[in-house]
């Protein structure tokens, strides 16, 4: 399942107000139609019968607490596509992150860091940067918009780290365009700051500053990617940086009991799928911007940013999210087109999230937008 599913099935598992059939419900009628966002809503056995078969066919040997040809191979082919010394491949972001900023807190004595306000790591990740590893954060900027050199200029604090996500999830995959983000590393440099990027979306905003990764991570000292969400892989995640900083981040994750017994499936489930998902970014992105048009067309619809910069955008309504969901839920019901997870309330209005990946690539705009006309019936109604 895809990162933007899986995160509106969980919304609805926090929503105490939804019960447990209508969550049911609302899970098969996904799977039984097509999906504008995300990549398409298979089985979940069915990664994991594509892994086995390649696991077989090709007689993969199993890693074995972070070594072995599976991995190693699989650590320098990442490092040498995005121009690090090393890689270490890690079970998730939420780790690889907080670890990448202890490091450079430590190298310095000071555990003082700064990022964005939406920060992954402020915002979902029960502080854990503050609670394991003592580390002081900075929140910089417009939490509306990308963290600009004029937001670091403002901050007095000495730092040891500077955190920047590309893109930006939580405003809609918003990034800095090109000379601003060279600004903003420029001036973090010459202050002395390490800088961290949070590359969750890496492959999907190179498609928007359409240079190699290489180039994009030459910017920073050390880089997190991240395998379920664009790549449609299992768990998994990669941190990168300097071959001494990754033997010391390697240190952390076992000290965090990160280094897994094996990863194998999910070793193997991203590598034979990011060459693939990389090289169909721009047709997600071209796509993203074309069914955007069509959804700021209707009234009392507003996309963010508008025009989407990458194969991610906001769309906020003016209807209310329970209303939104029923309308959606009575769309795919009529058309067989599942727009969108579900909505959150925001304010007395709601918003939701769409990334484009393989499933929305197979919906014609003819037909999205009769089922757009229905959902704009349906939320006149409501």
């Amino acid at each position: 399942m895809t990162d933007s599913g899986i995160h509106s099935i969980v919304s609805c598992m926090k929503d105490e107000s939804i019960d447990q059939s209508l969550l049911e419900k609302r899970y098969e009628l996904r799977m039984r139609s097509e999906n504008l966002p995300g990549h398409l809503p298979n089985h979940p056995a069915q990664e994991l019968e594509r892994v086995a078969a390649c696991i077989r066919e090709q007689e993969i040997r199993a890693d074995v607490y972070g070594t072995g040809k599976i991995v190693e191979d699989f650590e320098n082919e990442v490092a040498a596509l995005l121009g690090t010394e090393a890689a270490r491949y890690m079970p998730s972001g939420c780790m690889a992150q907080p670890i990448a900023l202890r490091i450079w807190a430590e190298r310095v004595e000071n555990f003082a860091t700064a990022f964005h306000a939406t920060s992954h790591l402020e915002l979902h990740e029960e502080h854990g940067y503050q609670w394991l590893h003592g580390l002081e954060a900075h929140l910089l900027g417009d939490p509306s918009r990308p963290t600009l050199a004029a937001d670091l200029e403002a901050l007095p604090q000495e730092l040891s780290s500077l955190l920047i996500e590309l893109p930006a999830r939580e405003i809609g995959g918003q990034l800095p365009s090109w000379g601003e983000l060279v600004a903003l590393t420029d001036l973090a440099r010459s202050r002395n700051i390490r800088l961290h990027l949070d590359g969750a979306r890496l492959w999907e905003a190179q498609a928007f500053y359409e240079r190699p990764h290489s180039d994009i991570c030459g910017l920073f000292d050390s880089v997190y990617v991240s395998f379920y969400k664009g790549i449609g892989a299992l768990a998994g995640a990669m941190l990168l940086g300097p071959t001494d900083f990754i033997a010391e981040a390697a240190l952390w994750q076992r000290r965090q009991g990160g280094t897994l017994h094996s990863s194998l499936a999910n070793i193997v489930s991203a590598r034979t799928r990011i060459d693939r998902q990389i090289e169909r970014m721009p047709s997600y992105r071209r796509r993203a911007r074309e069914a955007a048009v069509l959804w700021a067309a209707l009234d009392g619809v507003e996309v963010l940013p508008d025009p989407p910069q990458v194969n991610m955008f906001h769309l906020r309504f003016e209807t209310p999210a329970k209303a939104m969901a029923t309308a959606r839920d009575r769309v795919a019901e009529e058309h067989g087109i599942w727009l969108m997870g579900n909505p959150r309330p925001d304010g007395p209005a709601s918003r939701t999230e769409i990334t484009i990946g393989d499933a929305g690539l197979g919906i014609t705009d003819e037909r999205l937008q009769i089922a757009l006309t229905h959902l704009q019936d349906e939320m006149k109604r409501a």
